[in-house]
């Protein structure tokens, strides 16, 4: 039989080079089944997978560093700030540039135009607000005859100026794609449908969101007067009216596509997941009904007699011991995630990306900033209200807590900005990846709470290093990039340009 195997090999090896020696060897291999191209409808679907999927959802590592829950046991994760680097997204935004090419060749090419530029901004946004520069104009450029495999690092300034004209363009191309082909036409987008008007809304919020991040930086960017043009032209810029326009990823059970918690797992993570006590702590404070709907009480202090009792839920600090978390936990002394919420179903809750609430609550700390005139205290209110009704929680109560001492707006003034970041901040639950940790590094608030199990020298980090290909492949630029930055060292406590 090895000796059959052999002749056969002979013999194939043999008939390609006949066939080379009189034949086009070019077309031998142009298989003519094989797609030379891909319509943008599949890169659009690749590119919203992908945008579901990076890994700072719901109950994840991203939202335990956003100090929304701990864990307990160490063998199986940690409370460690001690951050490695963060990837890049630069295979995702090459499935963007290719949706825009395909779409270049079709009679609806604004649609994806409009669209692959508010994903361009939102991978551009992901990436340097992780690490501060990042291979920008001679990025996406390895093949063809001006081919770039060491791209230099654009400095953030740069980046974030090319992101805020991105989504200018997007919004633009996006009015002409409506009038052309109207809305519910964008084959391939399984989170809106195809619906335009919702698209357009979501660019929109998210322009707001990278305007508020740049709060540092009005002396060199005229973030205020954009700002203004999109608040004050609904009709150029219309934005989200309602929680049913936010941008949000459900679940369910087909296909593995379950939520992080549920009856499956429930057994494996019950007793390890405990509420966090920056996030349940404000809860308390404020006497917020939120804290019924996302959390149980500690069965150790719970009283049948008194099921309403604050006192009975306790969160458990990211900084704490986690050998003196188990015990604890072991005892009964801290809140689990509220059972009926989150393990009664695979479907769970939707898992919002870019929403409503978030958007309101950027509008008021824009008008406590002076950025823009008008009420902050109305955006104030719908911004609580409109995480309130995400939960369900009764008209009644809604205006009962929006009526409180704690809770009325106290102008527009810090301690009035305490209030619209703090309140933000309980929106942000489990939702939005690390926008939560973003708005603590940008404004302090609310104080995230530190110790010796976060490691990092009781630090809270304000970076991700880059990546270690980045060393082996592009070391000359990279390492001039840390120079002009960091003095020369990735350090994840050193501040970028976006902070100072």
């Amino acid at each position: 039989m090895k000796t059959l195997n052999k002749y056969k090999n002979i013999l194939i090896i043999a008939l390609i080079f006949i066939i080379s020696s009189c034949t086009n060897f070019d077309e031998l291999t142009n298989d003519p089944n094989r797609a030379t191209s891909v319509p943008p409808s599949m890169l659009l679907s690749e590119v919203l997978r992908v945008t579901n999927n990076l890994g700072e959802g719901p109950w994840s590592d991203a939202q335990r560093d956003n100090q929304f829950w701990t864990i307990s046991f160490d063998y199986y994760g940690s409370q460690d700030y001690n951050w490695g680097s963060a990837p890049l997204r630069y295979t995702t935004l090459s499935n963007v540039v290719a949706m825009e090419k395909e779409a270049a060749n079709l009679d609806t090419k604004n649609k994806y135009g409009a669209l692959s530029k508010f994903f361009k901004a939102y991978f551009l946004d992901f990436m340097t607000k992780r690490m501060g520069d990042i291979p920008m104009t001679e990025s996406l450029r390895a093949a063809g005859v001006d081919a770039i495999t060491q791209p230099k690092y654009d400095s953030q300034k740069e980046v974030y100026v090319e992101i805020l004209a991105l989504l200018e363009a997007a919004n633009d191309q996006i009015i002409i794609a409506k009038g052309e082909v109207g809305t519910g036409a964008v084959e391939g987008d399984f989170l809106f449908q195809g619906d335009l008007d919702k698209w357009q809304k979501t660019i929109n919020a998210f322009h707001l969101r990278i305007l508020i991040s740049l709060s540092k930086k009005t002396t060199e960017i005229d973030v205020k007067t954009k700002f203004n043009q999109i608040v004050s032209n609904p009709k150029k810029y219309p934005i989200m009216t309602g929680i049913a326009d936010n941008m949000a990823r459900s679940f369910s059970d087909e296909n593995g596509n379950n939520y992080e918690l549920n009856p499956s797992s429930y057994g494996f993570n019950r007793n390890r997941n405990i509420m966090g006590g920056t996030y349940l702590d404000i809860l308390k404070q404020n006497n917020d009904p939120r804290i019924y709907k996302v959390a149980d009480p500690a069965q150790f202090y719970y009283d049948a007699n008194d099921p309403l009792n604050l006192n009975a839920y306790i969160g458990a600090n990211t900084g704490e011991d986690q050998g003196a978390m188990q015990v604890a936990s072991d005892e009964g002394k801290f809140s689990y995630p509220n059972e009926k919420r989150f393990y009664s179903t695979y479907s769970g809750e939707e898992y919002i990306l870019i929403g409503y609430a978030e958007q309101q609550f950027g509008i008021a700390e824009a008008i406590n900033r002076g950025w823009i005139a008008g009420d902050a205290a109305t955006y104030y209110n719908l911004g609580i209200k409109a995480s309130m009704e995400f939960y369900a929680v009764s008209t009644t109560d809604i205006d009962t807590f929006l009526a409180s001492a704690n809770i009325v707006y106290k102008g527009n003034t810090a301690d009035g900005l305490e209030q619209i970041l703090s309140q933000k901040y309980v929106a942000f639950f489990q939702n939005s990846e690390r926008e939560s940790y973003f708005n603590y590094r940008r404004t302090g608030i609310p104080v995230f709470n530190v110790g010796s199990a976060n490691k990092n020298g009781l630090r809270i980090p304000m970076r991700w290093k880059y990546p270690q290909s980045e060393f082996e492949t592009n070391s000359m630029n990279v390492n001039a990039a840390l120079t002009s930055q960091y003095g020369g060292s990735d350090d994840i406590n050193a501040i970028m340009w976006l902070l100072k």
